[in-house]
């Protein structure tokens, strides 16, 4: 943090006279990579705060001439960059992730939002991790979520269930999405999670067991009894998701879903002949 001290002191000033309140800012795993939380509040002011912060550091950082990537993956070999989705599902104001006598205080509506947003994971993630630098940086071991499974406090589970603290409260309580990133448009992102969510609970589902392990150090066969699978590799993966998930589509529309595949596949088709590493230089400064 030292390396960039008046880069930070400008930014988190900046932010906060452009009215996004901001959690913490600090140094994160990967070479020259920072990461801050920003507060959560409606979903529709939460994308708008998603965009207007990725302005505020652009700025900041050309200020202080330094440059900032929110590619999903800026370097072959290292960790990439996420941009994890925190909800919390709630009604009549309580949250609904904690107080139950579920794992880790689910209540059944609560587990079912959990439920629906597994069911959907492919489809969701195709709309929240969705460019060629997304499918590189969604690998296993590398804390983005490659399975398609939930754990409690587990970094390496697509969903990962951030209980209640004393400290912090009830309202605490959220399901991070970690196949997600800078490359999503937020409110697609927003709409595709909040609808799986939803029918989760008008569904009546109930979620398997967590996971609290690794399942990338499992067998395939422990990964199959445990109904645990990859998460789409390909761009053709990822739209047969999408095309096959009436929730979602029925969420986003037609219209919205067909303009979607057709810059999708024209990514595809312009990446054809490229190597990872070229792809990678590709879309480095792209966000």
């Amino acid at each position: 943090m030292l390396a960039v001290d008046a880069f930070a002191e400008q930014l988190l000033r900046d932010l906060n006279r452009n009215g996004v309140p901001i959690g913490q800012l600090h140094g994160e795993y990967g070479p020259g990579q920072y990461e801050l939380n920003i507060a959560p509040t409606d979903p529709l002011t939460a994308a708008d705060h998603q965009l207007l912060t990725r302005q505020t550091i652009h700025a900041a950082a050309h200020h202080h001439g330094l440059r900032a990537s929110f590619a999903p993956l800026v370097t072959p070999g290292h960790v990439g960059n996420g941009w994890h989705l925190h909800t919390s599902p709630s009604h009549n104001g309580t949250n609904l992730l904690s107080g139950g006598d579920g794992p880790a205080g689910l209540t059944p509506q609560g587990a079912a939002y959990l439920a629906g947003l597994l069911r959907d994971l492919p489809a969701i993630t195709a709309i929240t991790a969705p460019s060629l630098s997304s499918l590189q940086r969604l690998r296993p071991g590398y804390w983005s979520g490659a399975y398609t499974c939930w754990g409690i406090e587990n970094r390496e589970a697509a969903l990962r269930l951030i209980p209640s603290t004393p400290l912090l409260g009830p309202d605490h309580a959220n399901i991070e999405l970690k196949p997600s990133d800078a490359a999503a448009n937020p409110y697609l992102a927003l709409t595709a999670v909040i609808a799986a969510g939803l029918a989760g609970i008008e569904d009546r589902l109930a979620p398997p067991g967590p996971i609290q392990e690794d399942p990338a150090t499992w067998t395939d066969q422990q990964r199959a009894d445990h109904g645990i699978h990859r998460l789409p590799t390909t761009v053709q993966q990822q739209l047969r998701a999408l095309h096959d998930n009436p929730r979602i589509r029925a969420a986003l529309g037609d219209d919205l879903i067909d303009a979607f595949r057709a810059v999708r596949t024209s990514d595809a088709d312009r990446a054809a002949d490229l190597d990872p590493a070229a792809i990678i230089r590709a879309y480095r400064w792209l966000y």
